[in-house]
């Protein structure tokens, strides 16, 4: 299984998993809106392979009990998605490319 290290030395015959690496990917959609200071640094990051600065949480950062990584993250998707009846979206998957910290919010 990737991510784990199993061993048997010195623990009496048992198998011992161990966590070795981590990942962490997000994919979510946002509106295709141009000018937008979150889109254009997400949009940027992805067509020059750059990093951007994310906090990927469990809801709204400013409500009480909402979690998650704070790092920068590589876009390795950014697609355009164009509905007949809905306005124009971008479906993103962003990886951790550096993890800071974990936040908690109180």
């Amino acid at each position: 299984m990737p991510g784990l290290h199993h061993t048997t030395r010195a623990n009496q015959g048992w198998r011992a998993t161990a966590p070795t690496l981590r990942e962490c990917t997000a994919e979510f959609e946002m509106l295709w809106k141009p000018g937008d200071a979150g889109f254009d640094a997400i949009k940027t990051a992805f067509l020059t392979s750059a990093t951007v600065r994310l906090a990927v949480l469990t809801g709204a950062r400013d409500a009480s009990g909402v979690e998650g990584p704070l790092g920068d993250f590589s876009i390795t998707n950014f697609s355009r998605n164009e509905p007949l009846e809905e306005g124009v979206t971008v479906s993103v998957t962003a990886k951790l490319a550096t993890f800071d910290q974990w936040v908690e919010v109180a």
